[in-house]
């Protein structure tokens, strides 16, 4: 009889514990492109603080880097957030990105950024456009960027 009582009280504790865990979400951006046409897909991610984004290497050679002093660029994303870098990666490759603040986060691959190859994250209900200074950033990145941001409010 008291073994009963003990399996009960762990499976209402195990529920308990289970019902309170909010698992976040698994989003997906394909890394694409060898050279000029190297992109994020897509260039523009809303997600909520705390998701975990997967990028895909489908060919080439790339990285996922903020842009941070960390990496030798300027700040663009938030102030309390933590630089990230996914080293090179090739296809195949997969690699995982928990972001936790809430804000707008810009990042690029280092071997294609003056190509353009960039993209944003809007994390949590972040919608207005960041205060960065384009002027640091390669044009191409900031064109992409800029249009791609456009063509995301137009069609949310």
């Amino acid at each position: 009889m008291r073994s009963g009582w003990y399996i009960s009280f762990f499976i209402v504790l195990l529920t308990m514990v289970t019902a309170s865990a909010t698992p976040s979400d698994t989003l997906e951006v394909l890394v694409k492109g060898t050279g000029s046409d190297a992109r994020f897909e897509p260039v523009i991610l809303q997600i909520n603080a705390g998701d975990v984004i997967k990028f895909k290497v489908m060919e080439g050679v790339h990285t996922v880097t903020a842009y941070h002093p960390a990496n030798r660029r300027p700040l663009r994303i938030p102030e309390k957030a933590d630089s990230f870098d996914s080293g090179m990666l090739t296809a195949g490759d997969t690699w995982f990105l928990k972001l936790d603040q809430v804000g707008v986060y810009d990042y690029f691959c280092l071997p294609h950024e003056r190509m353009g190859h960039a993209g944003r994250i809007l994390a949590g209900t972040h919608r207005r456009a960041p205060n960065y200074e384009d002027n640091l950033l390669p044009k191409a990145v900031s064109n992409v960027l800029n249009k791609a941001y456009q063509q995301f409010i137009n069609h949310n």
